[in-house]
């Protein structure tokens, strides 16, 4: 999905959320070249936001 993704949104940023107390989310995202942008309070949770951008291997 994130192939055609960037074929079809060339130079688009994708961005996610979850909550920090997913673990396995947080490291999926990591492997999938998301970078963390922020954590924030939300839902009564504390969540993690990330950044995958354009050109990353």
């Amino acid at each position: 999905m994130l192939g055609w993704f960037d074929g079809a949104h060339a130079g688009e940023a994708i961005s996610l959320c979850t909550q920090t107390a997913n673990r396995a989310s947080m490291r999926l995202a990591a492997r999938l070249g998301f970078d963390e942008v922020e954590r924030f309070e939300a839902y009564d949770a504390e969540q993690w936001l990330g950044v995958r951008r354009p050109n990353r291997p």
